[in-house]
């Protein structure tokens, strides 16, 4: 993918879930409660996951932080804790081995990760999520 393709896609898939991210609200009473925070750069967000599996976020971060929470979220609707991991381990080791992604926007993601300092923008809730229902699952 070329440089001005990628700025295209992040323009028309990214930037959009910067200004309207999924389900970017707090809510009563969640089921599980995760802090994705990133010392370095600042980008700190609550996810919440309800007792009917709905998936929502809050904090502050930069667009590509916030679009990659987003697009997670919207992913993961349903999904248990396990899978939740499992989809979270397969999307962090696709991106590690640039290995083929399932859709058009997760792969924008894996094409921003080459900018500077943008792989744990991206990974960010992706590594939260994933540890936190690992770390459960092996307490069981």
């Amino acid at each position: 993918m070329t440089k001005e393709e990628i700025k295209k896609l992040f323009k028309e898939k990214i930037v959009p879930h910067q200004r309207n991210p999924y389900h970017f609200r707090k809510i009563e009473k969640p089921q599980h409660e995760v802090l994705a925070y990133n010392s370095f750069c600042g980008d700190k967000y609550c996810i919440q996951i309800s007792e009917d599996h709905q998936a929502y976020f809050q904090g502050i971060g930069c667009a590509i932080s916030q679009a990659s929470t987003s697009l997670l979220l919207q992913r993961i609707e349903g999904m248990s804790g396990i899978k939740v991991a499992e989809y979270c381990q397969e999307f962090l080791q696709a991106l590690a081995q640039d290995a083929p992604l399932p859709d058009e926007e997760l792969a924008i993601l894996a094409a921003l990760k080459h900018f500077d300092g943008r792989m744990d923008c991206i990974t960010l809730p992706w590594k939260a999520l994933g540890d936190y229902f690992r770390e459960l699952e092996d307490h069981k």
